[in-house]
């Protein structure tokens, strides 16, 4: 059985220019993989018909589906529907039925029609609408040759919807065959090494394995695999996750859509454990990835930003002698800050990081990227160095995912 080869054209010069992050394409190719479908090819054009026209023409002739999304609305840069017409040999008419259901979409809401949004009833002759429940502009759906096109608008919730209502549905009756993934997550290792300890990926045919490492929740590995059956899937995948854990289980945290930070509130719960946190150089970024998750007032005490040595002394306790003698970035201030945090807040566990993110700041005994992280509980404190070499941002970033990664080690042990 033959793949179903799905292409999505993502369209709009705001893409292009870097003014709007592309979260359609994002959110289409993930929710084709939840359903079992693999997205093709992927390209992104902006508002220029013979632009638009040149990639589509190659979409058309090579993929079983075509996706769009953009350009359907009132204004002149919203060129999808002449140009659709155009290749089709199609022409733009007027419906009045969708006429009245666009003046229906303001007038219930008490709003004015703004001017041009009668064009987007101007719809292709040959062409089916693929209605709009949550905005004006319809989508367009055709039907040749044992292909489908489906054109959508570009305001997420817009697009969204009729994906989920209108596409998918008709996505199942073309369906050829089934694209079943299985993602592990991994963290306190690397791509490198996993792929090193997971030796030959022969072993795991006729899976195929993908790295995808991430600096907020470490290598994800992706199993995948395309078949005509999907109860035999199921077992494939079984096997190949055994063998991944086999190879590098004691670095896997869960599979699927899990989150680090959401397993060790998981972990804290079923230990009945509170967990405060002292952060100087992330800046909250650890204390916001746990608060993301839904009940973590359940088992997150506290959070504490002490940036400054003073913080650190008059929130944590921190010796003033020991900054003075090491330095706010020292083995010895991270000790303190994740053992002051632990008595003063009354936990179970506490958490504790300082480092220098940059630019500035660094010195030749201690560069920018230097990080020190540090975990303390009733048994004792541990405290890791790191040295990251990336921007200011992406410094915090591994510094906030180094502290949830000893959290956890330290919590499943």
């Amino acid at each position: 059985m033959a793949e179903l080869k799905i292409e999505l054209i993502a369209i709009g010069d705001e893409i292009l220019l870097g003014h709007t992050l592309d979260t359609n394409s994002n959110w289409i190719a993930t929710s084709l993989s939840e359903n079992s479908f693999s997205l093709r090819w992927l390209s992104i054009v902006g508002d220029n018909a013979s632009d638009l026209k040149h990639q589509f023409r190659r979409a058309w002739n090579r993929a079983d589906v075509v996706l769009l999304t953009g350009g359907l609305g009132p204004t002149h840069d919203d060129i999808t529907r002449p140009v659709i017409a155009r290749f089709f040999d199609d022409e733009l008419v007027e419906r009045p039925d969708l006429a009245a259901k666009i003046r229906e979409q303001f007038t219930v809401r008490g709003l004015a029609i703004p001017p041009g949004t009668e064009s987007m009833s101007l719809f292709p002759s040959r062409g089916l609408p693929i209605p709009n429940n949550h905005g004006s502009a319809p989508g367009i759906h055709y039907s040749l040759e044992d292909r489908e096109l489906f054109a959508l608008p570009g305001v997420p919730v817009e697009m969204r919807g009729m994906f989920s209502e209108y596409v998918l549905p008709i996505l199942e009756i073309k369906r050829k065959e089934y694209f079943q993934t299985l993602l592990i997550r991994t963290a306190g290792i690397g791509e490198l090494q996993l792929s090193e300890l997971i030796g030959d990926e022969d072993e795991l045919a006729p899976l195929k394995l993908a790295y995808l490492p991430s600096i907020d929740q470490g290598v994800t590995l992706r199993l995948s695999l395309a078949t005509s059956d999907p109860e035999d899937a199921v077992s494939i995948l079984k096997r190949g996750e055994d063998h991944i854990r086999g190879c590098v289980g004691d670095y896997i945290y869960g599979t699927g859509q899990i989150t680090l930070e959401k397993v060790i509130l998981d972990l804290l719960q079923e230990r009945g454990m509170k967990l405060a946190l002292a952060e100087s150089c992330t800046g909250g970024l650890v204390a916001s990835r746990i608060v993301s998750i839904p009940g973590s007032s359940n088992s997150f005490e506290r959070g504490l930003v002490t940036y400054s040595n003073r913080a650190k002394i008059e929130l944590l306790g921190v010796d003033e002698e020991i900054l003075e003698r090491h330095g706010a970035v020292s083995s010895a201030t991270a000790r303190a800050m994740a053992e002051g945090a632990l008595t003063r807040s009354d936990v179970d566990i506490a958490a504790a990081v300082t480092g220098i993110a940059g630019p500035t700041g660094g010195t030749p005994e201690k560069p920018v990227g230097l990080v020190y992280t540090a975990v303390a509980d009733r048994k004792g404190c541990n405290v890791k160095r790191f040295l990251f070499t990336g921007d200011r941002n992406s410094n915090r970033r591994r510094s906030a995912q180094a502290v949830m990664v000893m959290l956890w080690q330290r919590l499943k042990q």
